[in-house]
């Protein structure tokens, strides 16, 4: 039996791929991670194995949680596991965000009314809720329908974080079926795969356009592969069949990530004109202020981690980040003092709370930032060099 858990715990989006190819379908599948796309490709492929097309809305059913574990009826959930298929292989039932999975510290507000207004009708002798409210209710439901669910239907969770700490529920997932994160690809892997769907339709690109491509999108394959779908767009009404760095920058999205590695040279030189001028063209480009906040405070957290961690490779490989982006940090790095930079970092989580407790503006908290970490540079130039 531990054995069986082992291996359950160690497939990926290739193995389980390679399941569903060869006709296999477990009876419950529990799906989470950062890589919606692949997630999305793995239920597809489940879809195109077990229903029959013409029974789609018959034998294929699809519960929304919303992140909200009082949203989601456990009996009707069991109702639609126990009621067999009308005429596909198996029933397939699809459960989006349930956070039953999730510890019970990170209810939000909308839950707990939600679960009030469940209690309350509890209180008022209403029999037909034989399920309880808390997260432990649907947890302890959950456990239930694992040790019920019939060979004729397969049950797939999708959720976005797991708490690996519910050892009941996740000894009981990996008994009956399979618990895998799908985490965002290497660089290297998605760099292969957009080589391969650009090949596939007589497109060549370059290594650095590609790349280029995957540092915009920030490693997400969904976001890669709408900017893939316009670029194929682009060069079958052009007739272009070479795709270089310029067409990237002309046709994708903006390079955010390059335009704070500029920001950022900017104000290691101490230059607050230039950084206000780069911002200010940030925000005329429809950048939001929070996102642009948001990158420039993980991007000196990265300039941290790149001091810390020296080598290129080394950075590429812990940050999961494009080869030529490892070797800017790395570069970049070099310029502030490691005091400099956590005090950088310290300030931008400062800044972000004023925000959001509403005592400055966003965009005025964003220039007041950069102008005293312009300045704090400024300071820190003379140790830096000695």
């Amino acid at each position: 039996m531990a054995k069986g858990k082992t291996t359950a715990a160690a497939l990926g989006y290739k193995e389980l791929k390679a399941e569903i190819r060869s006709g296999q379908a477990r009876s419950l599948y529990v799906l989470y991670g950062d890589e919606s796309f692949l997630i999305d490709k793995l239920v597809d492929s489940l879809t195109e194995l077990l229903i029959d097309p013409n029974c789609q809305s018959l034998d294929k059913v699809i519960f929304d949680g919303n992140g909200q574990p009082s949203r989601l009826d456990p009996e009707k959930l069991t109702a639609e596991v126990m009621t067999p298929p009308f005429l596909s292989r198996r029933k397939l039932v699809i459960v989006h965000q349930s956070a039953w999975l999730a510890s019970g510290q990170s209810k939000t507000a909308a839950d707990t009314v939600a679960e009030d207004i469940e209690r309350v009708a509890e209180d008022s002798d209403d029999d037909s809720q034989e399920i309880g409210s808390t997260r432990k209710n649907r947890q302890d439901a959950f456990l239930r329908l694992i040790d019920r669910i019939p060979d004729s239907a397969c049950l797939v969770f999708i959720e976005s974080k797991v708490d690996k700490r519910l050892k009941q529920l996740v000894n009981a997932i990996e008994q009956k079926g399979v618990l895998a994160e799908i985490s965002r690809e290497q660089p290297r892997t998605l760099q292969q795969w957009v080589d391969v769907e650009c090949r596939r339709r007589g497109i060549q690109i370059t290594s650095a356009a590609a790349e280029s491509l995957i540092d915009r999108c920030d490693l997400s394959m969904q976001v890669i592969w709408n900017e893939l779908n316009k670029l194929f767009l682009y060069c079958a009404y052009s007739g272009q069949q070479a795709v270089g760095v310029e067409l990237i920058a002309e046709i994708s999205l903006p390079d955010l990530r390059g335009n704070i590695f500029n920001l950022t040279d900017a104000l290691s030189d101490g230059q607050t004109e230039k950084v206000l001028l780069l911002v200010d063209t940030l925000i005329s480009q429809r950048q939001p202020v929070q996102l642009i906040q948001f990158m420039l405070a993980r991007h000196i957290r990265q300039l941290i981690c790149a001091a810390e961690l020296g080598r290129p490779e080394l950075i590429a490989s812990q940050l999961k980040v494009m080869p030529f982006v490892a070797n800017r940090l790395a570069s970049q790095s070099r310029r502030f003092p490691i005091a400099v930079l956590e005090e950088l970092y310290a300030s931008c989580f400062e800044t972000d709370m004023l925000v959001k407790t509403g005592q400055i503006s966003d965009r005025l908290a964003l220039e007041t930032l950069l102008v005293k970490a312009t300045e704090l540079a400024k300071r820190s130039r003379p140790t830096a060099k000695g």
